[in-house]
């Protein structure tokens, strides 16, 4: 997180955004094989929305900063997980 504030402040006059997301657990072919469904079950009843992330959520979120939508967006961190990390 301090990195991505450091750099989106650095590197803003040369018009380079620096953004970072926050993910939670994503069900993804790397956990496959590393989570039973009922590890991955446990995890998600942690998680307010109910779920895992998915490979496509993590895509929307980098689609989103990567594009004009979010052109005065730096040195951000955006929160993709389910509210997991809400305090």
């Amino acid at each position: 997180m301090g990195l991505a504030k450091a750099l989106g402040r650095e590197l803003a006059p040369d018009n380079i955004r620096v953004n970072a997301l926050a993910t939670g657990t994503v069900d993804n072919d790397f956990s496959k094989g590393r989570m039973t469904r009922e590890i991955k079950d446990q995890v998600a009843a942690r998680v307010p929305l109910g779920r895992l992330g998915t490979p496509e959520d993590m895509a929307n979120a980098c689609l989103f900063l990567a594009s004009e939508m979010s052109a005065y967006v730096t040195g951000a961190v955006l929160d993709v997980n389910g509210g997991l990390h809400i305090h």
